[in-house]
């Protein structure tokens, strides 16, 4: 990861000086002891300043650094240390050599460290030298100059700073370490002149470790994050300006999220554009937006809108996975309390940002843990910690669905000085004892007689996991319907059979069972009843009538009107070119063949990596990994137009007209005309495409979209709306099929995809661990067998051998047996097969390998 990027993930807020303060403020305390590293690595750094390292005292050096190597809290663990011994002992001068080099700071860090790694796996391949051994080297060398390296600390660093990099070489973390430890150093030197790298590494240790410092910098950080925000409610120009101030990659990102978006989120857009054009807006601009956006309403968009309210969601961006990170961190303290051992408590749940309130956002935060035993926090008694600007709230509290609703113990704090982690343990604790009936391991649940709530089916229909698309379709077409609806009236508005609804409804059902861990009513001879977990029902003139549950109308009248959104992880065009060995001018021609010819096919050789780049393509054009709007599928001899379009197929009544995949997906576009679809179709020419597409092959040509046929099997009007995009993978390697008739050609583009073995793929070897003599090998071994594919009469580049046979090694896999198991397992095969008739090039190609 780049440093600078690096420095706006580290230093974008205030939570390093949070946090430092409230570490200084710990080592006050007898908790605090980390002192020993100081005193250890002061005697080391004496013992080798100004000492030549020769063959001649090298190994004495070495067992000085092991024997230092403290047993109880220890630098690193002592096979890495035993190791470095014996390959001093064996080898005094090359260890002596590789010493110097790594004290050499005109030398980069990781470079340094990989080449001290080498020679020591060209030693022995099973020798331990990892990134905390480094570390030791380093800090023992110099430790105001490098820090001490713990892989937890590095992984909740990442965690605690959003920073997604996953581990890597022990060379790339150590340098990613490093400098991380460089940047908050240089941050904190104008206050604390005095600081050294050792400080920032027990910095990191202790705020990473200690529930002490994680809990009260997190309670700091959101309770000035909420009087900022409230702050804000009175000062639009302000928040305009802490808008304006956010990295552009992610103004961008939402700006896009927001295109072709209509009322508020038209005004989001346009507030953004003009932030990234002009950099800076002013409130009478933002009044002028308003006014050009809602003139083309008849109602008034606005009416419960306020500045703050429009630009929140803006703000909010880049703070809300911290928001999120650092109620994790009081949630998981408080679940490690001494006084609750013993009780199961819920994960995750529940967090609540300051976003909590989807449409408007606020300035107060809260989070509440409860026991497993309850299925909501609702009707448990929970430990809460609510944050606003005003003041800090904890204690234990009663749910408002809990017969004791409302009752508990509380405490208030309105000065963030008085805040700290004893008192707030201590109040907790005493809540546990002042009520001891009411937070057992052994009590009763309160079950509710109410129905589930609204709120409840909110979160349960925002779950993509429990409620299915398909699921959305006939629920909201009853809520169409008035609400309530016969199996014939909801079949005949879906053009299905009446009887294709019951297994998807039981399923439903389940789900959400399971997911509010509630139990299904039971038959007068015992069996489940799952249809009253969603419906109320009736007789009507002979039909029964299917009734939603009122406040499962409710909440789906809510998605319907308000739009309230699942939230996706963002991805970008940048994101796809870190993903994929690409360049930015292929990337831009793909994308501009794609938004044109709304049909494109990407075709090469094996292990070019087609799947791969056509789902990613997908997410990098939606701007977000939107699973609901790609679809894939797979071609084959037996596929057919009643699997892709429509057909007759047996049901339980005997045989009925059903909807393709491809049917319903366009139908899902159609009905969402504002976001785009992605159709992919993995290896499109092993299936009879003449006979799978039928009539539709007319339509999914880039001039006929949006135009009606009538189709042969329902006699109904369909078309393939213009926001679908097909992306099709062929196989240019496959011998056994057929060429594409000319028609389908015709109707695609086709992007040749070759094999990437450049210089993204070597940087993404090294950064998966694979030493620089391995990638060589790698290279030299198929420049000779692509080369020979490529000038070969019967193949050709069609053939050559791709860059994903090399791209992931298993964690922990030694790198030699990796690529011998793909040599000798995958492309010995493959070669094999091509040349079938001519054994002696195959031999002659692996040869020296």
């Amino acid at each position: 990861m780049e440093q600078s990027l690096l420095k706006k993930a580290l230093l974008k807020d205030n939570y390093i000086d949070i946090s430092f303060r409230r570490y200084l403020d710990f080592k006050k305390t007898a908790t605090y002891d980390e002192s020993y590293k100081l005193e250890i690595l002061s005697r080391v750094n004496e013992f080798l300043v100004g000492l030549e390292i020769t063959e001649f005292n090298v190994v004495d050096i070495v067992k000085k650094i092991q024997k230092e190597n403290p047993q109880s809290g220890s630098f690193v663990h002592w096979s890495n240390t035993g190791d470095l011994v014996k390959f001093a002992d064996a080898r005094p001068t090359e260890v002596a050599e590789l010493l110097n080099q790594l004290y050499d700071a005109d030398f980069r860090i990781i470079e340094r460290i990989e080449k001290f790694r080498e020679a020591g796996k060209a030693f022995d391949p099973k020798i331990s030298l990892g990134a905390p051994l480094f570390g030791y080297l380093l800090a023992a060398y110099n430790y105001k100059q490098y820090p001490l390296y713990k892989e937890e600390v590095f992984k909740d660093l990442k965690k605690s700073f959003g920073i997604e990099e996953k581990l890597s070489s022990v060379q790339a973390n150590y340098d990613m370490y490093f400098t991380m430890c460089e940047i908050t150093l240089e941050s904190l030197k104008d206050k604390y002149p005095k600081l050294t790298m050792l400080d920032i590494q027990d910095y990191f240790f202790c705020s990473t470790q200690f529930d002490e410092i994680k809990v009260e910098s997190a309670v700091e950080y959101l309770f000035d994050l909420a009087k900022k925000i409230h702050y804000f409610k009175g000062h639009p120009e302000e928040m305009l300006d802490s808008i304006s101030k956010i990295s552009p990659e992610m103004l961008s990102t939402y700006r896009e999220k927001y295109r072709n978006e209509e009322k508020v989120k038209q005004i989001r857009f346009i507030v953004l554009d003009k932030l990234m054009e002009e950099g800076s807006l002013s409130v009478p601009e933002l009044e002028d937006i308003k006014e050009r956006v809602s003139v083309k309403y008849e109602t008034n968009i606005l009416k419960s809108w306020t500045n703050f309210t429009i630009l929140f969601e803006l703000f909010y961006i880049d703070k809300k996975l911290r928001v999120k990170e650092e109620q994790r961190k009081i949630h998981e303290a408080i679940q490690r309390f001494e006084a609750f051992n013993g009780l199961k408590f819920v994960e995750r749940k529940v967090l609540n940002g300051f976003n909590w309130n989807q449409h408007f956002g606020g300035s107060e935060c809260w989070l509440a843990v409860y026991e497993e035993r309850y299925s909501s926090h609702r009707i448990a008694p929970q430990f809460f910690v609510s944050i606003d600007e005003e003041k800090i709230r904890y204690g234990l509290l009663h749910g408002d669905q809990h017969p004791k609703r409302g009752v508990g113990t509380v405490e208030k704090i309105f000065n963030i000085e008085e805040f700290n982690f004893n008192r707030f343990k201590k109040k907790m604790e005493e809540a546990v004892k002042s009520e001891p009936d009411t937070v057992t391991q052994n009590g009763e649940e309160y079950i509710p007689e109410t129905e589930t709530s609204t709120n409840t089916w909110l979160e349960l229909i925002q779950n993509d996991e429990i409620f299915l698309e398909s699921d959305l379709v006939y629920l909201k077409k009853m809520v169409e319907l008035g609400g309530e609806a016969s199996a014939t009236q909801l079949s005949v508005a879906l053009d299905r059979h009446h009887s294709s609804f019951n297994m998807p409804v039981v399923q439903l059902a389940k789900r959400v069972l399971e997911a509010t861990d509630i139990q299904p009513n039971l038959r007068d001879n015992g069996n489940n009843v799952y249809w009253n977990v969603l419906f109320e029902g009736e007789y009507d003139n002979q039909f029964f009538v299917w009734k939603l549950k009122p406040n499962l109308k409710a909440a789906l009248e809510i998605i319907m009107e308000d739009k309230v959104e699942i939230e996706f992880p963002v991805y970008t065009k940048e994101d796809f070119l870190r993903e994929v060995f690409f360049e930015h001018k292929k990337y831009d021609t793909i994308t501009n063949l794609l938004h044109y010819k709304k049909n494109i096919i990407l075709q090469g050789p094996p292990g070019v990596g087609k799947t791969f780049v056509s789902k990613r393509l997908a997410y990098s054009l939606m701007g977000e990994r939107d699973e609901s709007r790609v679809e894939m599928v797979q071609f084959h001899q037996n596929y057919s137009y009643e699997d892709f379009v429509m057909g007759f197929r047996p049901d339980n009544n005997g045989f009925s007209l059903q909807h393709g995949i491809f049917y319903e997906f366009c139908e899902k576009a159609w009905k969402n005309p504002e976001k785009d679809y992605y159709f992919i179709i993995d290896e499109i020419n092993r299936g009879n495409l003449s006979k799978i597409f039928g009539e539709l092959f007319m339509l999914i040509e880039r001039d006929k979209r949006d135009d009606f046929v009538t189709m042969g099997y329902s006699k109904k009007q369909f078309t393939v709306p213009s926001n679908v995009y097909l992306i099709g993978t062929m196989n240019t390697a496959d011998r056994s099929l057929a060429q594409l008739d000319v028609a389908l050609r015709r109707r695609f583009a086709f992007v040749s995809l070759e094999p990437s073995f450049n210089e993204k793929w070597k940087e993404a070897m090294l950064k998966e661990g694979v030493s620089s003599e391995l990638v060589v090998r790698i290279l030299n071994a198929v420049e000779k067998w692509n080369e020979e594919i490529s000038s070969d009469f019967q193949l050709g580049s069609g053939y050559t051998i791709g860059h994903s046979f090399f791209t992931s090694i298993p964690e922990g896999m030694d790198e030699t047996v990796w690529f011998n198991g793909i040599l000798q397992y995958e492309v010995q095969p493959l070669l094999e097969e091509y040349f079938f008739d001519r054994p002696e090039i195959v031999k002659t190609l692996l040869e020296g390998i």
